[in-house]
């Protein structure tokens, strides 16, 4: 059985990514957990405490992916691929605190600190997968490699944006492997 400040934490997550940071209460927070709010103030100070930790482990926990990622592959090229479908995998076992965080980037300055972060792992893990790839000869040598690794990443983040909030588009099945396939399209070396 889950702990109180298991459930809180959880609860708060499902409550932040519907409702938003502004729009949730700790008596909501407490309610939904079935805990009083003095309950609640025994394992955190505040509910930015609560919504900071949040993001502090979804960051935690991504660094490391990416960490992996990078780790793993021989060909820069291919890295390409694993990095896309991974963090797809990644945000798909884990869409409430992007949605968390998402949800908030543009009115609390801890989400968009944590957005700020998230979009430059993913730059600096793609700028090595390309000059991996550049290097073992699978990734074209003419291109910007920060310039595009910052494309490619602001591609991801929109890709995995739309995915969480637009359940409905015709290709939402291949999205990832569509990326996939634009991506190493694009920097493919001949």
């Amino acid at each position: 059985m889950a702990s109180s400040k298991d459930l809180i934490l959880e609860n708060s997550k499902q409550l932040f990514a519907e409702n938003g940071f502004k729009g949730t209460t700790i008596a909501q927070i407490a309610k939904t957990s079935k805990v009083t709010d003095a309950a609640i103030y025994r394992h955190y100070k505040s509910k930015q405490q609560i919504f900071d930790g949040i993001v502090e482990t979804f960051l935690a926990d991504y660094r490391v992916l990416l960490d992996q990622i990078k780790e793993r592959q021989k060909s820069g090229y291919c890295l390409i691929e694993n990095l896309i479908l991974d963090l797809c995998g990644f945000i798909d076992g884990r869409p409430l605190e992007f949605k968390v965080i998402l949800n908030a980037y543009t009115t609390i300055t801890s989400a968009r600190e944590a957005m700020e972060l998230f979009y430059g792992y993913l730059t600096e893990t793609v700028a090595a997968c390309l000059t991996r790839g550049i290097k073992d000869g699978t990734v074209r040598e003419d291109i910007a490699v920060q310039e595009t690794a910052g494309v490619i990443a602001t591609l991801l983040v929109g890709v995995n944006r739309r995915r969480l909030f637009g359940p409905g588009s015709p290709n939402m099945g291949t999205m990832a492997q569509d990326t996939v396939t634009f991506c190493q399209r694009s920097i493919k070396s001949f």
